[in-house]
């Protein structure tokens, strides 16, 4: 039943999606993004890799596609958009029927719930306009849901192993976009609701991680006197020789292993030099160089992020709040979005066993919305609304 209503919300989407598609090139980023794709360029920082990739195949699945009797790979991209943005609803409906089961163990009021909670996504004025344009928000959306898909079903059957699969692709997901890091204290949390240990090895991956993460940014592009590089070189030497280091001793293999998965991840990044050096007419930030590379990484072609502080500008943070939820209630209408509400206040009477998931959808809640927002730190004007609400679409997906 739960994969017949992802495979029904799926269906129902991309036909609303296909159907409102753009034809060609549409404006802000898009030609940027498509003409990345169509020459493995690099797009806009922080160069979008696996995106970049994926949408080449697409292009190259779609070559017969035509504007006006031109050559037309944008809406090739279009269409990627459309099909992770309805994988996205289809797997928000699947996931709805899970997490419900545990509250009513009732066969259709599952469906019906996952029904409905899929497609209120899929028609939320947000998605549906990143869904029909060549952008990036909905992979990222997608890949977000599959992280917890995956969180929440390591939960449910209780395995004891180390998730390598789910270290691996939360390393990747930040060459899906690096909003995703946010994703890892939600990792920690499902490894403590599965086991002491897992979390112990989980976090000490996670710590390692992020440590190396904080050097690379803080010294990576800095350039030593003999060479470009050597700093950042260094760095991931030392956190591979504290894997190495881990390995030796049987209780931390595991952590060591989950750490090499996590910097795994990252791989795809090496594309964005190899793309660059064959100076492709989409080339931002020229990532050949050291320089460059570090340039379009840490997004240097935008304006630096002033996060708010909540506790030193209490009213300011009040007024992003109430903004946040206005957003969010265009998406749904206010009635609906409030109804969000009822599993986190109703959370000490629900069933012992239907805690944990609402637990950890309430956590990713905390982090996609609230962590985001002081991050972001949006002015609450038109324009800055127009440009910020689509970093707040995973948040969507788990009102919704």
């Amino acid at each position: 039943m739960d994969w017949r209503v992802a495979g029904l919300v799926f269906l129902l989407a991309l036909i609303a999606y296909l159907s409102t598609l753009a034809p060609a090139v549409t404006l802000e980023y898009s030609g940027a993004l498509v003409v990345a794709a169509d020459h493995l360029g690099v797009a806009r920082p922080p160069g979008y890799p696996v995106w970049t990739l994926l949408a080449k195949g697409f292009i190259c699945l779609f070559p017969f596609a035509e504007y006006h009797g031109h050559s037309n790979p944008a809406w090739a991209v279009n269409l990627m958009s459309a099909v992770f943005g309805a994988l996205a609803c289809g797997l928000l409906a699947l996931l709805t029927c899970r997490v419900s089961r545990e509250i009513v163990p009732e066969r259709f009021g599952g469906a019906v719930a996952g029904i409905v909670a899929g497609l209120l996504f899929a028609f939320s004025p947000v998605l549906w306009s990143q869904s029909v344009v060549a952008e990036t928000h909905t992979l990222t959306t997608f890949f977000f849901l599959a992280l917890l898909a995956l969180s929440l079903r390591w939960m449910s059957i209780h395995d004891h192993r180390p998730p390598f699969l789910l270290a691996f692709l939360a390393g990747l997901g930040l060459c899906i976009s690096p909003l995703l890091i946010l994703f890892l204290p939600v990792l920690l949390l499902a490894a403590a609701f599965v086991s002491p240990k897992d979390f112990t090895r989980m976090s000490g991956a996670v710590l390692v991680f992020a440590a190396f993460l904080v050097a690379e940014f803080a010294w990576g592009p800095v350039r030593p006197g003999f060479a470009d590089g050597v700093l950042a070189i260094g760095i991931l030497v030392a956190t591979l020789g504290i894997a190495a280091g881990l390995a030796v001793f049987r209780p931390t293999r595991a952590t060591a292993l989950l750490l090499v998965l996590l910097l795994a991840g990252l791989i795809p990044y090496v594309y964005l030099p190899l793309a660059s050096a064959r100076n492709p007419p989409m080339d931002m930030g020229c990532a050949r160089t050291w320089e460059g590379f570090w340039h379009v990484v840490q997004r240097g072609q935008y304006e630096a992020m002033v996060p708010l502080d909540p506790f030193a500008q209490p009213l300011v943070f009040l007024r992003d709040l109430a903004w946040y939820f206005r957003l969010a209630a265009a998406q749904f209408s206010a009635p609906l979005a409030f109804l969000a509400l009822v599993p986190a206040l109703g959370l000490p009477w629900l069933p012992r066993n239907a805690r944990p998931p609402i637990v950890l959808v309430l956590a990713a809640f905390v982090c996609f919305a609230i962590v985001v927002l002081i991050g972001a730190n949006p002015l609450p004007d038109v324009q800055n609304t127009w440009v910020a609400r689509v970093v707040f679409l995973p948040s969507f997906a788990l009102l919704a």
